[in-house]
């Protein structure tokens, strides 16, 4: 059983419960031994999916204002 200290300092992906790897090329979860992404079977760099999700998000608002300042 855990101390209490150690259960109020604890999270969700401390517990085991972690982030899933996936590959950089389309966010699919990937064979951390290989390096092979299960969805396009090539050698891709694995990350952690908030780092996929937060690079997704930058790469969206980067292409909504290109897109923006073409239409001026």
């Amino acid at each position: 059983m855990k101390n209490y200290d150690n259960w109020k300092l604890s999270n969700p992906y401390d517990d085991g419960f972690g982030y899933d790897i996936v590959s950089d090329c389309c966010g699919a979860i990937m064979c951390e031994e290989t390096y092979v992404c299960f969805e396009c079977k090539e050698h891709c760099e694995p990350l952690e999916d908030y780092e996929y999700q937060a690079i997704q998000k930058e790469n969206y608002l980067e292409a909504k204002a290109d897109a923006e300042r073409e239409e001026r």
